[in-house]
């Protein structure tokens, strides 16, 4: 081959490079999704940042992947222009053009703050969302519980209980409620891809068991060793009975919004007595029934989600509130030793209390 032709098919090449590369900048680059792991970053955009400087921020963050591309492609777009200053929050499965649409709109600081602590049941996220002027708590609670909207959203429980990720929001007041639920259901769905806790169908049993666990224990090192008590529980020959025995479940079942109405919980006044404990009726009571109760009791945090995810291999059946009185407890493996470990405990309790 000549050289001559050999310049012009390198040329041809060239040319046929150049159109591919802006073929794909402009076609498919913007609906192409960044390679994340679904987890939500908060960003603060500058008044006046440019292209360059906007790119690096993202890419920073791990919003995006090729700072170079989305700066080029901002500047073919003409997208600079929509974008406002403050600060939001993405995550890092959004397309360029998600990125765009949402840097676009109202920041997070526009809206009203509220904060769902780890462990937060539906009725307090209601009386929080009113309390904050954002939703009434009855139009919440009434859309959290609709099981059309659940099998819309195809969350895996009876309710949108233990499916909403207890975090900091930002709403508008008068927000809907439907609004609500789903920023704060896409936010747990971020946060499996986050832990690496798939969608499987025992999901559903993974989040009931991370929100006994966070009832059980505040602290994020106990939270694998509990799980592992309760997976010993439901598995283990050691015990046959299969009865997780755990109070967060049963008081939860005398929630107003738990069907069917247990007896004993018409004279519940937040401590449970034996009449709780023996109650039959209630859906919720480890006591009463094996294995997990009918649903998630609360919201649990990551290390709770991640503790169901992946219990501690431990040869624990049984733990009781440490004589320590510093949130953390004692694990045995035998009754007995169990047996001694609650007298450890109740001597403790009398021994602090103010003599009359």
């Amino acid at each position: 081959m000549s050289l001559r032709r050999r310049l012009l098919l390198f040329g041809l090449l060239a040319v046929l490079a150049a159109g591919a590369t802006a073929l794909d900048l402009v076609m498919f680059y913007p609906r192409r999704p960044n390679p994340g792991r679904g987890a939500m970053h908060r960003v603060e955009i500058q008044k006046g940042i440019g292209p360059k400087g906007l790119a690096g921020l993202l890419a920073k963050e791990e919003i995006i992947s090729s700072p170079g591309r989305f700066a080029l492609w901002l500047r073919v777009k003409g997208a600079l222009s929509r974008i406002r200053a403050g600060t939001f929050e993405l995550s890092d499965r959004m397309t360029p053009e998600e990125v765009v649409g949402c840097l676009s709109g109202r920041g997070i600081d526009k809206g009203v703050k509220v904060v769902f602590p780890e462990g937060t049941t539906l009725s307090e996220m209601a009386d929080a969302l009113k309390a904050a002027g954002i939703a009434a708590a009855d139009g919440f609670l009434a859309a959290a519980t609709d099981a059309s909207l659940v099998r819309e959203f195809k969350a895996p429980g009876p309710t949108f209980e233990g499916y909403l990720f207890p975090d900091t929001y930002y709403f508008e007041p008068e927000t809907p409620p439907r609004d609500v639920i789903e920023k704060m259901y896409q936010t747990f769905r971020a946060h499996l891809e986050t832990l690496g806790i798939p969608k499987s169908p025992g999901l559903g049993e993974l989040v009931t068991l991370a929100s006994i666990v966070q009832a059980e224990t505040g602290l994020p090192d106990e939270m694998p060793v509990v799980a592992g008590v309760y997976s010993n529980r439901l598995e283990s020959p050691d015990y046959p009975s299969r009865r997780l025995q755990a109070d967060p479940t049963v008081s939860y079942g005398c929630e107003p919004y738990v069907t069917p109405r247990a007896p004993s919980c018409e004279t519940f006044k937040g401590v449970l007595g034996r009449r709780q404990l023996d109650d039959p009726e209630n859906p919720y009571n480890t006591y009463q029934h094996p294995g997990l109760p009918p649903g998630p009791i609360s919201a649990p945090g990551a290390a709770a989600l991640a503790a169901a995810h992946q219990p501690a291999a431990v040869p624990f059946l049984y733990f009781v509130a440490s004589p320590k009185n510093d949130g953390s407890h004692v694990f045995s493996v035998t009754l007995e030793e169990h047996q001694k470990a609650v007298e450890a405990y109740r001597n403790r309790r009398r021994t602090a209390l103010p003599r009359s």
